[in-house]
């Protein structure tokens, strides 16, 4: 073999050699790179199986005054917006023109007392005197019918007088039960008409909330259940109540029944007619699993999980319950203690590997 040929040669084989090489780098698979990945064990905790409802709170009693008598307004006794008790002089009314018509029918029905007692005496002249005799059967009458008159007219008096006299308690108009009284719409002075509006009185406690839920739930209501109310002036804050009433009957237009529960309002910190919503309770589930909704991965199926064993994120489908606030249930799919993966699962594949962030040290700076 020459010189050149054997050149050739090992041109060749340092060709083939490079191929092979190069194709098994090819075939070789390659890892892709760690992730780093925020986990949270799952953890335990009561929860609360709950439907809410939006509604009103309302005054249990609640009355426009109005006056029974036609007169001018001679005297305002209360303050706007101030709470009042039961049986407060509110309004009062001028009594003059009453007072006067009083005297007049007084003095009319001491007149017919007299007439009548005369009249009787009258009739029991004729009476004794027909009994002898001594008179005749059409005088008889004619003190009968004077009598009979006298009377009568003695019993209208004292009717009207004593419309007089209740139209007199009348001008004086008393807060028929413990509450808060709104803004008067009437002056002192002005004159006002039987049956017009001076002002609203409102019961301030206790309230009555009054709110709808879905007729689905109607087997799982009952008196006495939990009810947690909020507002809308003070979402923060809470108020726990139970129902106090369920409508016998499902409101066909909306398809939802009407709840009601009492709410104390001892410091007086809630007002009718405010907005709120309800959550009613019902049912409670203790020491189950749960999760952040966050580490929640949706598929076309449900959801599943990375859970991390091995610093590798395993892919694990699992069946969700309730929620509550931001926190899901796991009905079946992971155990308590393990670790999923919360932040980070948008870039893993099942198996890959996975850098576990550790929580800071305590006073650390991040």
């Amino acid at each position: 073999m020459t010189r050149r040929s054997f050149e050739r040669v090992l041109m060749t084989l340092a060709v083939v050699l490079l191929l092979a090489a190069c194709e098994q780098e090819y075939d070789a698979p390659r890892e892709r790179p760690a992730v780093t990945v925020d986990v949270e064990a799952v953890l335990t905790l009561d929860l609360e199986d709950t439907v809410r409802g939006f509604g009103s709170l309302r005054a249990i009693e609640r009355v426009v005054l109005r006056p029974e008598v036609a007169a001018r307004v001679r005297a305002v006794h209360f303050q706007e917006g101030s709470e009042v008790e039961d049986g407060k002089l509110l309004f009062e009314l001028d009594a003059e023109k009453l007072e006067q018509q009083r005297a007049a029918r007084a003095a009319a029905l001491r007149s017919a007392t007299v007439r009548l007692t005369d009249a009787n005496r009258q009739l029991q002249r004729q009476e004794e005197l027909r009994r002898r005799d001594l008179s005749s059967e059409e005088a008889l009458d004619q003190a009968r019918a004077e009598q009979e008159g006298a009377e009568a007219e003695r019993d209208r008096l004292q009717a009207e007088l004593a419309l007089i006299e209740a139209q007199l308690a009348d001008i004086r108009i008393h807060a028929p039960f413990a509450g808060a009284v709104s803004e008067r719409l009437v002056d002192r002075g002005a004159y006002v008409a039987v049956g017009e509006a001076l002002a609203t009185l409102y019961q301030v406690a206790p309230l009555e909330a009054s709110f709808n839920l879905p007729e689905r739930y109607l087997g799982r209501l009952a008196a006495g259940q939990r009810v947690t109310l909020r507002t809308v002036a003070d979402p923060n804050a809470s108020f726990e109540v139970e129902i106090t009433f369920l409508s016998p009957a499902v409101d066909e237009a909306s398809r939802t029944l009407l709840v009601k529960a009492q709410v104390p309002n001892e410091d007086r910190a809630l007002r009718p007619g405010s907005f709120v919503s309800a959550d009613v309770t019902l049912a409670r589930r203790e020491q189950r699993p749960v999760i952040s909704a966050e580490s929640l991965v949706a598929t076309r199926e449900g959801y599943m999980v990375y859970v991390v064993e091995d610093d590798r994120a395993v892919a694990r489908e699992i069946e969700t319950g309730l929620r509550q606030g931001d926190v899901v249930e796991v009905v079946s799919g992971v155990e308590p203690g393990e670790r999923v993966v919360r932040q980070g699962h948008q870039r893993l594949d099942d198996g890959q590997r996975v850098i576990v962030l550790e929580p800071p040290a305590e006073g650390g700076t991040s």
